[in-house]
């Protein structure tokens, strides 16, 4: 419950196209105070980025998720609008690396995807449950060993998944997170980042499986949920579903829908709002499966057509 985040956040703005320029005369993060600012993020031995003069910072967040909620705004003096790129999700895995609490998180929404100002920034808070969805089974997205794909009733929505499983992997998983939200900026489709920690992912055994032993590791595991296209980030009346709502991590905005919000109804409100056809994010997947095996795209779309075509004819032949 956190009614103060429904009455005290900054008015939503709208927005009609997932990648819209950066507008000076709309809210930005260039005009925050000074006191607001709590550090800059630099790397001595591995520069953030090759222009010495960019500044990315770590800041207040009027108002909160929960306590400690802060922003990071990548390369704040260059005034990018809100599409992820790779410098974010490098300083958002180096983060991630960084903190060792387990109940740390970092997210990102898009435009169309509940984010409310259109300036490069994420979103990092320490949340007191952990997601369900790092205790679910996953499947691996086409011929690929390591992007992973989950769908409803497996979860909530239908989700991409990352997982940073050594440091021998650390370039390969931010590239494949970066392409995955290149592929979706340039479809117009909303998405949602979740970067938590989260056991090595299955793709057999049960549906869901918790580690209550907690004896298993625990990897930098990032989530990108495709959704619905949104035209604004709404005023909150029960909640919206961003981010951190997706990996199952409510947040109410009201204690009417505290006191009466069940299962059900939260599901009710991600599909009615944010909730993809499975034949849409069907499509994405294997598109997005061509282009990390450098396939055109639509390839493996008519593999699965051809397929389902010879089983069909293979059904037949059996009742014949």
């Amino acid at each position: 419950l956190n009614v103060e985040r429904g009455e005290l956040r900054r008015k939503p703005m709208r927005f009609k196209h997932i990648r819209e320029p950066f507008n000076a005369l709309r809210w930005n993060f260039t005009k925050l105070h000074d006191k607001e600012i709590m550090l800059y993020l630099r790397c001595e031995d591995r520069p953030i980025t090759n222009d010495q003069l960019d500044r990315h910072v770590i800041a207040v967040n009027a108002s909160p998720l929960e306590r400690d909620h802060s922003l990071i705004i990548p390369s704040i003096n260059k005034c990018l609008p809100q599409v992820l790129t790779p410098t974010a999700i490098r300083i958002a895995t180096d983060i991630m690396l960084l903190v060792a609490d387990e109940s740390f998180n970092i997210l990102f929404n898009s435009l169309l995807g509940q984010a409310s100002v259109n300036h490069l920034h994420m979103h990092c808070l320490y949340w007191p449950y952990e997601s369900d969805l790092i205790n679910r089974r996953f499947e691996p997205l086409n011929d690929l060993t390591d992007v992973y794909i989950i769908e409803p009733p497996n979860w909530l929505c239908s989700a991409f998944a990352f997982q940073l499983t050594s440091m021998h992997d650390y370039d390969s998983f931010r590239s494949n997170l970066s392409r995955c939200v290149q592929f979706l900026t340039e479809q117009n489709q909303a998405h949602n980042v979740f970067i938590t920690r989260a056991q090595p992912i299955r793709t057999s055994g049960p549906v869901q499986e918790e580690d209550r032993s907690r004896t298993r590791p625990q990897y930098v595991t990032a989530y990108v949920f495709p959704r619905v296209n949104a035209s604004g980030a709404k005023p909150p009346t029960n909640f919206n579903p961003a981010a951190n709502e997706l990996a199952g991590c409510l947040t109410s905005y009201t204690i009417r829908f505290f006191e009466s919000a069940s299962e059900q109804s939260a599901v009710r409100i991600i599909e009615e709002e944010a909730l993809l056809e499975s034949s849409v994010f069907q499509k994405l997947a294997l598109d997005f499966s061509d282009i990390l095996s450098n396939r055109p795209p639509g390839t493996s779309h008519c593999s699965q057509n051809h397929l389902l075509e010879i089983r069909t004819e293979d059904c037949q032949f059996r009742v014949l």
